[in-house]
């Protein structure tokens, strides 16, 4: 859980963020690494306009982009070697 408390937790676990207590600027983090994992072909400036808008920095928003982009790599790769 990192610090997050347990219902803002199974809150995200259940794909409903707005329901927890995430501040605005963390919603719109969660969304925009949401659109990145699922459908990164679909991520388009304004995605990252509504996160500078929030507050976030572009040195923030790229380091969510990378650790999302290497989670992603670090479970194909488990998938495609069968590690679970």
């Amino acid at each position: 859980m990192q610090g997050q408390n347990e219902k803002d937790v199974d809150q995200l676990a259940n794909l409903r963020p707005e329901q927890g207590s995430y501040s605005e600027k963390e919603l719109a983090l969660l969304d925009y690494v949401k659109v990145l994992t699922l459908e990164p072909a679909n991520v388009r400036d304004k995605h990252v306009e509504r996160l500078r808008k929030v507050g976030w920095t572009d040195e923030q928003i790229f380091e969510a982009s990378f650790i999302t982009a290497l989670f992603a790599f670090f479970n194909r790769m488990a998938d495609a070697y069968g590690l679970y």
